[in-house]
């Protein structure tokens, strides 16, 4: 392996680390707060993400915390991250094919 491989395995390594040591404190900081008087303005949302909020699919299928702002912040950060691996995987398989 070359120089160069190895410092993308590593900057990619330490983008993945970053990401889901975030995602991880985020959810600890939800579950923290979730319930107590520490919670932000459920006006905060706006007009469009309260109407996503309180559509039916997401109640049913997407619900983690009593708070809605907790619970769209959540779905974001888990799209964030697929969308992620997604585009990490196809640079990867780039990699490959031109290593060879």
């Amino acid at each position: 392996m070359n120089k160069e491989q190895e410092i993308r395995q590593r900057k990619l390594l330490r983008n993945w680390v970053i990401t889901i040591g975030g995602f991880v404190v985020m959810q600890f900081i939800f579950v923290l707060i979730d319930g107590t008087f520490l919670e932000p303005n459920d006006g905060m949302l706006g007009n469009f993400a309260n109407r996503i909020v309180e559509a039916d699919w997401f109640v049913e299928w997407l619900i983690f915390y009593e708070n809605p702002f907790f619970n769209i912040i959540t779905v974001l950060a888990v799209l964030h991250i697929v969308f992620h691996g997604i585009k990490d995987l196809i640079r990867i398989r780039i990699w490959k094919k031109t290593a060879s």
